[in-house]
């Protein structure tokens, strides 16, 4: 479909260079795109805009302007068809891999990028942690998905440089607000449905028919993809039911632990350094603790076999993959107890990280914890609960509280540890970090969850460097332990 943004552009005989929703990117010849976002509307910055050269405003409110302007009945899709023609269509001529799911879909990213680079190709993967161009960090990521302006200019510059397959973490925001637009996938991984963004969705029921856009792309048989496959976890229920919805339409192909798959796992075997199991009679081992983790091996595994990559590079692929920034790193020094840092922000996610350790607990567990403010509130008190039964002590601390009150945060969440008496509120979370660290002894293990890979604090509207493994590091350098 062509872009009514750039036939406008055209028609008034404006030479478009740029494309930008930030006024301060904007270069004289470029269109601005005023998005109002959730907390930021790019409206009040349309004069900064015009100051800067910007050559055509697109708006969903009419504006009486000294340049030309075009109002946008979908500035979504109008961004979306934008990107798309005015770099070239990178996509189409992109082996595309998308990966969607409340969780794994960072380490599965991971996983599949080292198999992919095992197997000899160049691999552009864009997701939670970063955006990176064979191995190569091209930019911290400010999205798990990009807007479409940003998503294209990065797929752009992985065709200028050969890159033959793109792995992307596809979030349900992504999906609803048409980031992913005009992307036409190869491959469709679904890894499983949490309780999560239900600020966004309003419901359940919602989140999981954005989820299935993915999946409806893999589909479509406008499609022009020739080897398309939906790799789908059915332990998980809503996976079930996407694989029942998509059965002779595509190639699915299912992975397990319980139920019978295409890939199942077996004889998995859990260490505190690594995780061993088989598949259909291989043997593998990934560098990733707990059995979630299987999940996530097998998912890249279907997928790398979608694409036509042998199983005896798939399994040297997991096995290079040293381990994921955030997703239970342990920062390791001569301490003599254990000290992790997991991207846990859900009480599904928590509840792994404590299962995950469980089998090889002989001593206490601390957790550090807190919920993000401006989210999701439904998740906190259970959050609350999952914490103080599984710990033997909780030190309740700030998590990104933006511009919400971190009083109410902490409310919420001690709404669900109504009865227990082993926390308590450390608001600094430098300090909480160092309390459960002091408190640990021999063979305890603390775990700093949900930040993960972040090194920032969201406090207001202020965004200050932070970094839990960091802050571990400090303080064992400071005991001597490194």
């Amino acid at each position: 479909m062509a872009s009514i943004v750039l036939e406008e552009s055209r028609k008034l005989g404006i030479k478009i260079t740029g494309l930008t929703f930030r006024s301060q990117e904007v270069e004289p010849g470029f269109v601005f795109f005023a998005l109002k976002g959730a907390n930021v509307d790019g409206n009040r910055f349309i004069a900064q805009a015009v100051q800067n050269g910007a050559a055509l405003i697109v708006s969903a409110q009419e504006q009486a302007l000294s340049v030309p302007f075009l109002l946008s009945h979908d500035i979504d899709k109008d961004m979306a068809d934008a990107a798309y023609e005015f770099y070239g269509r990178p996509s189409d001529s992109l082996g595309m891999i998308g990966v969607t799911g409340t969780k794994g879909k960072t380490s599965i990213a991971y996983l599949l990028e080292s198999i992919l680079t095992q197997a000899g190709r160049k691999v552009g993967a864009l997701g939670t942690v970063s955006y990176r161009i064979a191995g190569r960090k091209i930019c911290d990521a400010p999205n798990t998905t990009p807007a479409a302006l940003v998503l294209f200019k990065l797929l752009a510059q992985m065709k200028a440089e050969n890159c033959q397959n793109v792995v992307m973490e596809v979030s349900s925001h992504a999906l609803e607000l048409q980031r992913v637009r005009h992307i036409w996938y190869d491959t469709a991984i679904f890894t499983n449905l949490q309780r999560d963004h239900l600020d966004f969705h309003q419901t359940f029921e919602n989140y999981f028919k954005a989820k299935v856009k993915l999946f409806e792309n893999i589909a479509d048989t406008n499609n022009p993809k020739p080897h398309r496959a939906a790799i789908i976890n059915i332990d998980d229920p809503y996976g079930q039911k996407l694989a029942d919805m998509l059965q002779g339409r595509v190639r699915v192909i299912t992975f397990a632990q319980e139920n019978a798959a295409d890939f199942r796992a077996t004889n998995i075997r859990e260490f505190l350094t690594h995780t061993e199991f088989e598949v259909n009679g291989h043997k593998a081992r990934i560098n990733l603790l707990g059995k979630h983790n299987v999940y996530n091996a097998l998912a890249a595994w279907a997928a790398a076999v979608a694409n036509n990559i042998p199983e005896e590079v798939i399994l040297k692929g997991l096995a290079a993959l040293p381990g994921v920034p955030g997703r239970m790193e342990r920062i390791a020094g001569k301490q003599d107890f254990f000290a992790f840092v997991d991207f846990a922000y859900t009480d599904e996610s928590l509840q792994r990280a404590f299962a995950t350790i469980k089998p090889f607990q002989k001593g206490k567990v601390f957790l550090v914890f807190g919920c993000g403010g401006q989210r999701d509130r439904t998740k906190r008190p259970l959050m609350g609960k999952t914490a103080c039964t599984n710990a033997d002590y909780v030190f309740l601390t700030n998590d990104n509280p933006r511009c919400e009150d971190p009083k109410q945060i902490f409310n919420d969440i001690l709404a669900g540890m109504q009865g227990c008496t082993n926390y308590e509120i450390v608001p600094d979370r430098a300090e909480a970090i160092r309390r459960a660290l002091t408190a640990a002894h021999k063979d305890d293990i603390v775990i700093v969850a949900g930040k993960g890979h972040e090194n920032y604090q969201l406090v207001g509207t202020e965004k200050k460097h932070f970094s839990d493994q960091e802050e571990i590091l400090d303080f064992l350098r400071e005991k001597k332990y490194v």
